[in-house]
């Protein structure tokens, strides 16, 4: 697929599995917390599959009644170790460093809780880079609806529009950036996005592509 795109005035990303990996991490909390609930085991492959949602839309219909409970113990499970585990994709760090070198704005939106989200963006001392910082609970809904990015948006001193690109690995990042008036970029070739999505490969891809616009 050919890649057009405009010059960005920012550029918007997930996080996990976007600009830092978590899936182990994931899988490990997941699965600890559904043999907690006498629930079958995920695969890694149907981890990645089911992953789209932030906990809160999706523990309800997994662990009915418990499911704040669930949530509690999903994410206790989560910090004994994500942080030591935590590992920057392929290419992010320069992607970052170059967008500042830019003068470009970033931030990151993501479906994961926000005090969370904060410690490991700070751990990995790349709190500089980003404008801001939005993660699950800072607006009413989480993505697929649009609220985060209008809200990170908002907090930048922006409109949304198609020179705001919004780079993630799932489906709900694609259709909160379509919904937001955003240009949605999908990461990773066996992620399948919808056909009027531009696929990047990885960040250094997405580098790629900046280089020769900016």
């Amino acid at each position: 697929m050919t890649i057009h795109l405009i010059k960005p005035k920012a550029v918007l990303f997930d996080w996990d599995n976007t600009l830092v990996s978590t899936w182990d991490v994931l899988h490990t909390a997941i699965n600890v917390t559904f043999e907690k609930y006498g629930l079958p085991q995920y695969t890694l492959e149907q981890l990645k599959l089911n992953a789209h949602q932030s906990s809160r839309e999706a523990f309800p219909g997994l662990f009915g009644d418990s499911w704040k409970e669930a949530q509690d113990f999903f994410y206790e499970n989560i910090t004994l170790y994500h942080l030591e585990e935590l590992q920057t994709m392929p290419g992010a760090l320069a992607l970052l460093d170059f967008l500042t070198d830019k003068k470009i704005q970033s931030g990151v939106v993501s479906n994961k809780k926000s005090s969370m989200l904060v410690k490991e963006i700070d751990f990995l001392n790349w709190s500089p880079f980003f404008g801001v910082v939005v993660g699950s609970g800072d607006t009413e809904r989480d993505k697929p609806a649009p609220d985060p990015i209008l809200f990170a948006l908002e907090k930048l001193g922006l409109k949304a529009s198609p020179d705001i690109w919004f780079m993630g690995d799932t489906i709900v990042d694609w259709q909160a950036a379509k919904a937001s008036g955003c240009q949605p970029i999908a990461l990773g070739e066996a992620c399948a996005p919808e056909s009027d999505v531009p696929v990047v490969s990885d960040c250094h891809h997405l580098l790629e592509i900046l280089s020769d616009l900016l």
